[in-house]
């Protein structure tokens, strides 16, 4: 077992990133499950989004962000 351990997302994500909206905790806000945030073309996942979590989720939300991502891609060609 591998556990992920953390007590927030990096607070420079937040200040370095314009028009990318977080939530009071400073968690990445997303649409849904497929990790889209509020930029455009920008996609997030684990615990920069959900806060501490395990791996198993972290993985979990790359694999849909991954998918999304390739739609994304394959949609702008």
């Amino acid at each position: 077992m591998i556990i992920s351990i953390g007590t927030s997302p990096n607070p420079l994500i937040r200040s370095t990133t314009p028009g990318l909206e977080t939530n009071k905790h400073g968690c990445i806000v997303t649409d849904g499950d497929n990790g889209l945030t509020s930029r455009e073309g920008v996609y997030a996942g684990g615990d920069a989004v959900t806060g501490a979590a395990t791996v198993i989720l972290a993985m979990g939300a790359g694999k849909a962000a991954a998918k999304a991502i390739d739609e994304y891609i394959q949609n702008k060609a």
